[in-house]
Formats: structure tokens, sequence, C-alpha cells
């Protein structure tokens, strides 16, 4: 399974990319620490089984980033798992929210940093292109 993980933080990224390489299943992992080097890699590459993409980053956020995939018929049919150290309203609000977006919406799910790594396997295989 092909995952990118986009985040400005790099301990972030450090952490999730050994939290995903040690478990058993086969991830291939790419990293991009900022938005634009994000939709770059997805528009050289846009194969990824799973976007894992942080909510908030300067310049372009998480959601710009969003925005931006939904203009290209390759990139929105990409999954987008969101990331958050804390969002403005409760993640249960957020994820009724995400059902009212179009059907094309690539956004499938929000996980809140620090991660559990059975919570974030399980989103990642209810989202993913490929299952685990």
């Amino acid at each position: 399974m092909k995952i990118l993980i986009v985040d400005n933080d790099t301990s972030t990224v450090t952490t999730l990319k050994a939290l995903l390489l040690s478990q058993e299943v086969p991830f291939e992992i790419d990293t991009a620490y900022g938005g634009q080097e994000g939709l770059d890699k997805m528009v050289a590459h846009p194969d990824y089984d799973l976007v894992l993409l942080d909510i908030m980053m300067p310049t372009i956020s998480g959601m710009d980033v969003c925005q931006q995939m939904m203009k290209d018929y390759r990139l929105r049919e990409i999954p987008v798992l969101l990331m958050s150290s804390s969002l403005p309203i409760p993640p249960g609000e957020f994820q009724e929210s995400l059902q009212k977006f179009s059907p094309l919406s690539v956004v499938k799910g929000v996980i809140e940093k620090p991660f559990v790594i059975g919570d974030l396997l399980a989103e990642i295989n209810k989202v993913a292109r490929r299952p685990l």
C-alpha cells in the first residue's frame, strides 16, 4: 500500500513513518513537508492509495490541498485522512459534516494526533483504495 504523509512537522512525519513501517503490512511510504510539495508529488505520481494530510500547515493548508485535489480528476480519486492535533469542533461532528460534501470529496475521515496505531490502521484500512 502506497501512502503519502503530508505534514510540516518533521517529528510527526518521522514518527508516523516509523510507526507504519514497523507493521507487518507492506507499506510504501512517501513524505512531503508542506502542501505544495504534497501536491507536486501527487501530480507526478497519482497512484497513492492514501494521503495522510495535516490540516494546519503554513502557506497551503490541508484544506487548500483538498480543494486543489478536487480540481484534478486523477487526484480526486485519492482518499485523504486529515490529521489534526486539535479540532475546533469535536471529531464526531466533523465526521458528520464530511457526509455533506460532494460524493467526489477526497476527505474520507479525520484522525487526531497523537496517534494510537491500532486506530490509525483501522482508519487506513477503512478508507484506502486497496485495504490492508
